[in-house]
Protein backbone atom coordinates (compact mmCIF):
# COMPACT_ATOMS: atom_id res chain seq x y z
CA UNK A 1 0.00 0.00 0.00
CA UNK A 2 1.04 3.34 -0.88
CA UNK A 3 0.19 6.37 1.16
CA UNK A 4 0.25 9.82 -0.02
CA UNK A 5 2.95 12.20 1.15
CA UNK A 6 1.72 14.29 4.16
CA UNK A 7 3.16 18.07 4.20
CA UNK A 8 5.92 19.00 6.51
CA UNK A 9 4.15 21.72 8.94
CA UNK A 10 6.42 24.46 8.01
CA UNK A 11 6.16 23.49 3.74
CA UNK A 12 3.00 25.17 2.24
CA UNK A 13 1.31 23.64 -0.53
CA UNK A 14 1.46 25.83 -3.98
CA UNK A 15 -1.70 27.18 -5.01
CA UNK A 16 -3.08 26.39 -8.29
CA UNK A 17 -5.17 28.22 -11.01
CA UNK A 18 -4.83 31.76 -8.86
CA UNK A 19 -3.72 33.59 -11.87
CA UNK A 20 -6.21 31.72 -13.94
CA UNK A 21 -8.89 33.29 -11.53
CA UNK A 22 -7.37 36.94 -12.29
CA UNK A 23 -7.01 36.06 -15.94
CA UNK A 24 -10.87 34.99 -16.20
CA UNK A 25 -11.82 38.18 -14.29
CA UNK A 26 -10.04 40.37 -16.51
CA UNK A 27 -11.15 39.01 -19.58
CA UNK A 28 -14.99 39.65 -18.92
CA UNK A 29 -14.58 42.67 -17.19
CA UNK A 30 -12.71 44.62 -20.06
CA UNK A 31 -15.66 44.21 -22.92
CA UNK A 32 -17.81 45.59 -20.25
CA UNK A 33 -16.35 48.70 -19.59
CA UNK A 34 -15.42 49.27 -23.15
CA UNK A 35 -18.95 48.84 -23.86
CA UNK A 36 -19.74 51.29 -21.59
CA UNK A 37 -17.45 53.92 -22.71
CA UNK A 38 -18.37 53.43 -26.20
CA UNK A 39 -22.49 53.55 -25.12
CA UNK A 40 -22.44 56.59 -22.51
CA UNK A 41 -19.67 58.73 -24.52
CA UNK A 42 -16.16 59.43 -23.44
CA UNK A 43 -16.49 60.49 -19.55
CA UNK A 44 -13.21 63.11 -19.92
CA UNK A 45 -15.19 65.21 -22.78
CA UNK A 46 -16.86 68.53 -21.62
CA UNK A 47 -19.84 68.50 -22.18
CA UNK A 48 -21.98 70.19 -25.07
CA UNK A 49 -21.62 73.83 -24.55
CA UNK A 50 -25.70 74.71 -24.65
CA UNK A 51 -27.21 76.09 -27.85
CA UNK A 52 -27.36 79.92 -28.49
CA UNK A 53 -30.70 81.93 -27.65
CA UNK A 54 -32.51 83.00 -30.01
CA UNK A 55 -32.14 86.81 -30.51
CA UNK A 56 -35.17 88.84 -29.54
CA UNK A 57 -36.94 90.68 -32.34
CA UNK A 58 -36.23 94.38 -32.67
CA UNK A 59 -38.23 97.07 -30.33
CA UNK A 60 -41.52 98.20 -31.65
CA UNK A 61 -43.34 101.01 -30.59
CA UNK A 62 -45.28 98.89 -27.34
CA UNK A 63 -41.97 97.49 -26.25
CA UNK A 64 -39.98 100.71 -26.66
CA UNK A 65 -42.50 102.35 -24.38
CA UNK A 66 -42.89 100.20 -22.08
CA UNK A 67 -39.07 99.49 -21.80
CA UNK A 68 -38.49 102.99 -20.52
CA UNK A 69 -40.69 101.57 -17.19
CA UNK A 70 -36.99 99.75 -16.48
CA UNK A 71 -34.84 100.62 -13.90
CA UNK A 72 -31.66 99.84 -14.04
CA UNK A 73 -29.52 101.00 -10.59
CA UNK A 74 -26.92 99.94 -8.07
CA UNK A 75 -24.48 99.66 -11.16
CA UNK A 76 -20.92 98.98 -10.01
CA UNK A 77 -17.71 97.92 -11.15
CA UNK A 78 -15.17 95.10 -9.95
CA UNK A 79 -12.69 92.92 -11.00
CA UNK A 80 -11.22 89.63 -9.74
CA UNK A 81 -8.00 88.44 -10.93
CA UNK A 82 -6.98 84.71 -10.62
CA UNK A 83 -3.28 83.49 -9.67
CA UNK A 84 -2.48 83.19 -13.21
CA UNK A 85 -3.01 87.14 -13.90
CA UNK A 86 -6.05 87.08 -15.93
CA UNK A 87 -8.33 89.80 -15.00
CA UNK A 88 -12.77 89.48 -15.28
CA UNK A 89 -14.16 92.70 -15.08
CA UNK A 90 -17.85 92.61 -13.42
CA UNK A 91 -20.42 94.84 -14.26
CA UNK A 92 -23.08 93.93 -10.77
CA UNK A 93 -26.62 95.77 -11.16
CA UNK A 94 -30.42 95.46 -10.54
CA UNK A 95 -32.50 95.84 -13.05
CA UNK A 96 -36.48 97.32 -12.43
CA UNK A 97 -39.82 96.08 -13.91
CA UNK A 98 -41.86 99.55 -13.20
CA UNK A 99 -44.28 98.04 -15.58
CA UNK A 100 -47.68 96.41 -15.55
CA UNK A 101 -47.21 93.23 -17.35
CA UNK A 102 -44.41 90.67 -16.66
CA UNK A 103 -41.34 90.56 -18.91
CA UNK A 104 -40.18 87.16 -20.22
CA UNK A 105 -36.82 88.53 -21.88
CA UNK A 106 -35.21 91.60 -21.23
CA UNK A 107 -31.92 92.46 -23.33
CA UNK A 108 -29.19 95.03 -22.90
CA UNK A 109 -26.76 96.19 -24.92
CA UNK A 110 -23.71 97.35 -22.74
CA UNK A 111 -21.60 100.01 -24.62
CA UNK A 112 -17.53 100.94 -23.20
CA UNK A 113 -16.40 103.80 -24.26
CA UNK A 114 -12.55 105.43 -24.71
CA UNK A 115 -11.49 109.00 -23.27
CA UNK A 116 -12.98 110.82 -26.47
CA UNK A 117 -16.24 108.90 -26.13
CA UNK A 118 -16.31 106.14 -28.74
CA UNK A 119 -16.97 103.14 -28.17
CA UNK A 120 -14.74 100.71 -27.44
CA UNK A 121 -16.40 97.37 -26.75
CA UNK A 122 -20.33 96.53 -27.22
CA UNK A 123 -21.54 93.73 -25.78
CA UNK A 124 -25.44 92.24 -25.15
CA UNK A 125 -26.84 90.57 -22.39
CA UNK A 126 -29.61 89.16 -20.93
CA UNK A 127 -30.34 89.54 -17.61
CA UNK A 128 -33.75 88.56 -17.59
CA UNK A 129 -34.48 85.42 -19.95
CA UNK A 130 -30.85 83.99 -20.88
CA UNK A 131 -29.30 81.09 -19.49
CA UNK A 132 -30.64 77.85 -18.79
CA UNK A 133 -34.02 76.99 -17.35
CA UNK A 134 -33.04 75.47 -13.76
CA UNK A 135 -33.76 77.34 -10.00
CA UNK A 136 -30.30 77.92 -9.86
CA UNK A 137 -29.86 80.22 -12.31
CA UNK A 138 -32.56 83.23 -11.79
CA UNK A 139 -31.91 84.99 -15.25
CA UNK A 140 -34.41 82.21 -16.77
CA UNK A 141 -37.56 83.15 -14.57
CA UNK A 142 -39.62 85.90 -16.18
CA UNK A 143 -39.34 89.14 -14.30
CA UNK A 144 -43.32 90.04 -12.99
CA UNK A 145 -44.61 93.71 -12.48
CA UNK A 146 -43.52 95.57 -10.02
CA UNK A 147 -40.30 93.65 -9.06
CA UNK A 148 -36.55 93.55 -9.45
CA UNK A 149 -33.73 91.64 -9.66
CA UNK A 150 -29.76 91.43 -9.56
CA UNK A 151 -27.57 90.96 -12.26
CA UNK A 152 -24.15 90.26 -12.93
CA UNK A 153 -22.10 90.54 -16.48
CA UNK A 154 -18.27 89.29 -17.12
CA UNK A 155 -16.10 90.48 -19.33
CA UNK A 156 -12.72 88.71 -20.04
CA UNK A 157 -10.88 91.51 -22.16
CA UNK A 158 -12.32 95.29 -21.94
CA UNK A 159 -9.50 97.56 -24.37
CA UNK A 160 -6.64 99.18 -23.03
CA UNK A 161 -8.54 102.55 -24.16
CA UNK A 162 -11.30 102.11 -22.36
CA UNK A 163 -11.92 105.41 -19.95
CA UNK A 164 -12.54 103.08 -16.61
CA UNK A 165 -16.09 104.82 -16.34
CA UNK A 166 -19.04 102.36 -15.92
CA UNK A 167 -20.51 101.64 -19.77
CA UNK A 168 -24.02 102.73 -20.87
CA UNK A 169 -27.13 100.09 -20.66
CA UNK A 170 -30.11 100.11 -23.47
CA UNK A 171 -32.56 97.91 -23.56
CA UNK A 172 -32.35 96.74 -27.22
CA UNK A 173 -34.35 93.65 -26.74
CA UNK A 174 -37.73 92.94 -25.04
CA UNK A 175 -40.40 90.01 -24.75
CA UNK A 176 -43.97 90.37 -23.21
CA UNK A 177 -45.80 87.76 -22.15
Amino acid sequence: MSEARQPLPFETPPERGSWRVVLLVLAFSLPLIVLGVLRLGNPFQPPAAPPASQPLPPLDAETEAYAKTFGLDQLELSRWQNFLGQTVTYLDGRVSNGGDRTVRALELTIEFHDPYGQVVLRETFRPIGGGRPSPADPRAAPLPAGESRAFRAAFEHLPADWNQALPRLRVTGLLLE
